[in-house]
């Protein structure tokens, strides 16, 4: 009896633990969709730094004509 008790307590603990696991794997993956990733932020670092010193400025300039050639590509792909 007490075999069957302790072989159902520890596999409730297990799936307790993979349920943990699961829960805390979706509130990341909903964290990370709500506040961005870290390329994001670093862009927006970049974007500060091009005002404090001008010679990042052409760096800055260069990755926005680069994003705005590819969602040209993508409109223009999509049709």
């Amino acid at each position: 009896m007490s075999l069957l008790l302790g072989s159902l307590a520890l596999i409730g603990i297990v799936v307790l633990v993979i349920l943990l696991g699961a829960g805390a794997i979706a509130m990341i993956a909903r964290s990370r969709g709500r506040h961005g990733t870290s390329g994001s932020l670093s862009s927006a670092a970049l974007e500060i730094q091009s005002l404090l010193e001008p010679e990042k400025k052409r760096v800055v300039e260069t990755m926005r004509v680069a994003s705005e050639a590819e969602d040209e590509d993508a409109i223009n792909g999509k049709k």
